[in-house]
């Protein structure tokens, strides 16, 4: 433990104070010398198939607000903004999609995934698919002891626990809405997890099926989990929405725009970081690290939450129709820069989560005839 114990602490110098709780996942867990090897062929496997269908795929959203203070418990408008966004940035209809940058127009495109707020509820029963619950913690640590790989945020899903349990993570996807408190160690503050979600356990099973006559390395499970009640995205209540009246809570502006929800949700459907979650100084070099994704340029790591269209930090990428090095792709929605900066997902990062949505995780899939009734229309 004690390489994650540097690692992390030299989290402030090396600029991921504002963080996605999936750097603690893949972190705690460096001593899987076969992570990054699997997690590589998992990925191989997914872009080596084409997603089966151009239709569009409507996902059921639950939201649980797991509030202390009214500050916490955010207005359901902040909600109904936060499922604007989505559909806007899954669809490309986002106001900043004229903002990619020419070299990487022919990279991105409309993943052909919308959401929707549950109407009905597991019992059958109508609902807005919004659950407002009140507890007595203050807030949720993503690690309760920091020297164990037990991830304690999970504790927001259940109510015996202080949280609010999930619904059929099968058929919804259960977003939690709570105060992630700040990661610390020994008193020394080691900066803001805005959200994390656990990618499908059940991913490497579903291509051994679908790919028979090729092997397909387990997914490393003791990273991830077998528990089906802690599936879905957990965000930090600052980072909902973009008329969230508690947005600046955090201290941070660059965060405002509900990005953090689409970032959540791409790991939630397959996706890596873009840099491939190397660590600079430590190794291994970000620039051999890839993220599994053909059209995403390689990067030496995370953008920091700086828009710098001149950063390129690994040579060499010369994929695409210009044939020359590309910059690091700052715009993409699974790096980490300031929500007005975000604006694609490649084309095949959506190939990998529509076959994600298609492998692993079909239930959640909602057909037309269901969205028109939702809608109202015949």
């Amino acid at each position: 433990m004690k390489e994650i114990l540097i690692l992390i602490l030299l989290t402030p110098i090396i600029g991921l104070s504002q963080k996605c709780g999936y750097d603690q996942l893949i972190q705690t867990k460096k001593t899987n010398t076969s992570f990054i090897n699997n997690y590589h062929h998992i990925y191989n496997q997914a872009l080596n198939r084409n997603s089966n269908s151009t239709e569009t795929y409507y996902i059921p959203v639950v939201f649980h607000v797991v509030y202390n203070t009214e500050a916490q418990n955010i207005p359901d408008s902040v909600l109904h903004s936060q499922i604007d966004i989505l559909n806007e940035d899954y669809r490309r209809l986002n106001e900043n999609a004229s903002e990619t940058r020419e070299e990487f127009i022919e990279f991105a495109g409309d993943a052909n995934i919308e959401f929707f707020l549950a109407n009905i509820d597991p019992n059958g029963n109508p609902t807005n698919g919004i659950i407002h619950q009140y507890t007595e913690r203050e807030e949720f640590l993503m690690f309760e002891d920091f020297f164990s790989n037990e991830i304690t945020l999970d504790e927001v899903k259940f109510s015996q626990t202080g949280g609010s349990n999930a619904w059929d993570t099968d058929k919804y996807l259960n977003v939690w809405i709570c105060n992630i408190g700040t990661l610390d160690i020994l008193g020394l503050e080691l900066g803001q997890v805005f959200g994390y979600a656990y990618p499908p356990v059940n991913i490497d099973q579903a291509l051994t099926e679908l790919a028979s006559t090729q092997t397909v390395p387990e997914w490393p499970t003791d990273m991830l989990t077998d528990n089906q009640n802690v599936q879905g995205v957990v965000l930090h209540y600052t980072t909902v929405g973009r008329n969230n009246p508690s947005a600046n809570n955090d201290g941070m502006s660059e965060n405002n725009q509900g990005k953090t929800a689409v970032h959540e949700i791409g790991h939630y459907l397959g996706l890596r970081h873009t840099w491939g979650d190397s660590t600079p100084f430590f190794g291994p070099d970000g620039c051999t690290l890839d993220d599994g994704i053909s059209d995403t340029p390689n990067a030496q790591d995370q953008a920091g939450y700086v828009c710098d269209f001149n950063k390129n930090t690994c040579s060499g990428d010369t994929f695409g129709s210009t044939g020359e090095d590309l910059p690091d792709m700052v715009e993409n929605y699974m790096d980490y820069s300031p929500d007005v900066c975000l604006n694609m997902f490649t084309n095949g990062q959506i190939n990998v989560m529509r076959n994600v949505l298609e492998i692993a995780r079909t239930d959640l899939i909602n057909d037309d005839n269901l969205i028109m009734r939702i809608r109202g229309v015949n």
